[in-house]
């Protein structure tokens, strides 16, 4: 799975000046074979490590130790097979860590110097677009978390995702009507959903208090972060959220529906139709 270092990784990452430190970037090789390309790429670049710190004078246990966590990945079976990801590897023994980053316009690197080489790491980051998606309902409001790849939910302490809870309260008014219809070709009634929500103005007060109450834990968290936020939810909460959002990060255009049922991998590629501007969704 693709994944990036966050702000206080690269951060860390950006401060490590250390000698010896060992970067390796290792593009993705499709498999045309029964063996793992991409292992035995990996295996190799680690031998030529070894060897390029022996030929800047490194202790052989200093070597041990930055090469120990990476040999590990090797035998580590969850870690392979990659998929359609490079990889990339930094390494000294204090610190290792390692990330996969999508498999275009990645150059193979191996580097032994003063701190760590991330300019393509940087460059790969820069280009994914990162976004949050809220997910609005009643019952189980959702923040998700998404970038070109993935889309996660987000846990945030004290983030309100229920009406009743957040605003103490024992019931609300029903969500939706049904009536029965008597089609003409059975002569049996049966259950229809009306369509329309019956938007009450207790409900809409309630609504208000309980959108502020989301607004307000996300409005800091947002401003942080610096990513575009994008509604999601059926048709009438979509106006009532809009009325109490004070985040400059708010998109204006929305995803509608209801999405409970709906995988994240279909949010995901909607949300990206929207942010690239693309096709409407």
């Amino acid at each position: 799975m693709i994944n990036f270092p966050n702000q206080q990784e690269l951060k860390t990452l950006r401060a490590f000046n250390e000698l010896n430190c060992v970067t390796i970037y290792a593009p993705f090789i499709d498999p045309n074979a029964a063996t793992n390309p991409n292992r035995i790429e990996l295996k190799n670049l680690l031998r030529e490590t070894e060897t390029a710190l022996r030929s800047a004078h490194v202790e052989p246990g200093e070597i041990k130790q930055t090469l120990r966590p990476a040999r590990a990945l090797l035998e580590n079976h969850e870690f392979w097979p990659i998929k359609h990801e490079s990889l990339a590897l930094f390494m000294h023994p204090k610190l290792f860590s390692y990330y996969h980053i999508p498999d275009h316009d990645i150059p193979y690197v191996l580097t032994v110097g003063k701190g760590f080489n991330l300019k393509p790491l940087i460059k790969a980051a820069q280009e994914n677009k990162s976004y949050f998606v809220l997910a609005l309902n009643h019952n189980n409001v959702q923040l998700y978390k998404g970038d070109h790849y993935n889309l996660q939910p987000v846990r945030l302490k004290n983030f309100p995702t229920n009406m009743k809870r957040s605003l103490n309260i024992d019931e609300y008014p029903k969500a939706s009507e049904t009536h029965n219809i008597a089609p003409a070709s059975t002569g049996k009634g049966s259950e229809a959903y009306h369509g329309q929500y019956n938007v009450s103005q207790t409900d809409k007060v309630m609504l208000l208090q309980f959108f502020k109450h989301i607004d307000k834990r996300l409005h800091a968290f947002l401003r942080r972060n610096q990513s575009p936020l994008i509604l999601a939810g059926v048709n009438y909460l979509l106006p009532i959220y809009r009325q109490v959002n004070t985040s400059e990060y708010l998109l204006e255009d929305n995803l509608k529906g209801s999405f409970e049922r709906t995988d994240l991998d279909t949010i995901r590629k909607r949300s990206l139709a929207l942010i690239n501007r693309g096709e409407p969704v």
